[in-house]
């Protein structure tokens, strides 16, 4: 927090009464005494000078301590890939860990987490977020695994090496550079790889930020984190370099908020395609209902098993000369948003669905707050209620009444998920680097 950051709303007494933690302030008790107003935690603090200048003090040295903070550190090519080393592993961030503790897990529970976080077993197994804001990733990671290929479709992201490196593909952000190389760009400043090697360095220092800097509970998701992180970074070099500003719906365009936390912050369509290169329909709420939209609090209607709590518009078209638009159609209409329910209820095994809402209180994570944007995994639809998955802890699924559920989604997002057409997808992209001239016959059929 920096000193602007602090605005004073009073100095040396006041008239009238301060509302301080839920209790009312008497004039009197203000006097000689100074009120500001924490825009960090919307708090109101009365203090004595002796006070004001401690707090002034304990700001400037937390902003000592952020500026020490590096920026995410890209590892070299070698030949088409990157390399993710040791010095490209997040050190924590925020404090606090999504690791299950000793009083909230079962035994069995807390080595069944560990054992895959220490060995590839070829599936993704159930994760906890940590503390960073990849909600978007880890959403889309655990809606193509609740899909009837979807093992066998991330199974083609990841893979462990003899020597104990991870190899990882990102086949929408290839197909992202394949398209920057047929509008003419030079592929020496070209950032983006798409494929990535990450060393067993890496992997073992992430491992044990398991939990803070990455995900707790699967090895193969710590992996996708990983290289999620260094294609983001890749994107914001790329963009400098070419002088490219970040475009919301086209691949390989949208960077992320801050050079020292790549991975935080995105849309699942974005890391839907990067992972699959599966375009999406999308529900966008208009702005009239986020202003006044029913928040959601994880646990409100209780988790199955326990017992429960009482227009379209193709965006594509006009954007072809930029890159691969990642969104087929998109719906702003509370009618849209019923029809898409409508039309996937019963075929969830064939569909990656996600939702984002506005939730009512501070995440794990560390960075969601109350008020702000999270996403879920829509697992099931019926017409009494919506069945979704918190990254937060993707054992527990929760169903919400379709009535609320309409009221809190300002996102639904929804993609076809077949391992024949992820495959083919593979083979164009991936498999198979084809000619500047041909590529814009493949790319936007």
């Amino acid at each position: 927090m920096s000193l602007e950051s602090i605005s004073s709303i009073g100095l040396y007494g006041t008239s009238g009464t301060v509302q301080n933690d839920n209790t009312k302030v008497r004039p009197e008790d203000l006097k000689n005494k100074i009120i500001i107003r924490d825009q960090k935690s919307g708090k109101i603090l009365i203090m004595t000078y002796e006070q004001y200048i401690k707090y002034l003090y304990s700001l400037y040295q937390q902003g000592k301590e952020q500026s020490h903070i590096e920026p995410y550190e890209l590892g070299p090519k070698k030949d088409d890939t990157r390399v993710i080393g040791e010095e490209s592993v997040t050190e924590p961030l925020k404090k606090g860990s999504s690791a299950p503790s000793a009083d909230k897990a079962t035994p069995a529970e807390i080595r069944e987490y560990e054992t895959n976080i220490e060995q590839s077993n070829g599936v993704v197994d159930d994760f906890k977020q940590g503390c960073r804001g990849d909600c978007y990733l880890l959403a889309a990671i655990e809606s193509i695994r609740n899909t009837e290929d979807g093992q066998e479709i991330l199974a083609k992201n990841v893979k462990v090496n003899n020597d104990g490196s991870y190899s990882v593909v990102l086949p929408g952000a290839v197909a992202a550079r394949n398209n920057y190389i047929s509008q003419g760009y030079d592929p020496d400043k070209i950032a983006i790889t798409g494929k990535y090697t990450i060393t067993k360095d890496a992997i073992e220092k992430a491992k044990s930020l398991a939990g803070k800097s990455y995900a707790y509970g699967d090895i193969e998701v710590i992996a996708l984190e990983l290289a999620m992180e260094a294609f983001r970074s890749e994107i914001m070099q790329t963009n400098e370099t070419l002088g490219i500003k970040s475009e919301r719906f086209i691949a390989g365009q949208f960077a992320p908020n801050s050079d020292v936390d790549t991975l935080s912050s995105g849309f699942t369509y974005d890391a839907i395609f990067v992972l699959t290169g599966q375009k999406s329909v999308l529900y966008e709420a208009k702005k009239e209902k986020k202003k006044d939209i029913k928040l959601y609090i994880p646990g409100e209607y209780g988790y199955v098993g326990e017992e429960p709590k009482l227009s379209k518009g193709n965006v594509g078209s006009s954007q072809k000369g930029k890159g691969i638009v990642e969104i087929e159609h998109l719906y702003n209409k509370e009618s849209d948003l019923q029809r898409m329910l409508d039309t996937y209820k019963g075929k969830e095994a064939q569909y990656s669905i996600t939702v984002s809402f506005m939730v009512g209180i501070d995440g794990p994570d560390g960075t969601t707050k109350a008020g702000g944007g999270h996403a879920l995994t829509v697992v099931a639809i019926t017409d009494e209620y919506v069945e979704v998955v918190n990254p937060w802890d993707t054992k527990k699924h929760e169903r919400i009444p379709r009535a609320d559920f309409e009221k809190m989604a300002y996102r639904l997002n929804v993609t076809p998920m077949s391992g024949e057409k992820v495959d083919n997808f593979y083979e164009k992209n991936v498999n198979n680097q084809p000619e500047k001239s041909n590529i814009f016959n493949w790319l936007f059929k």
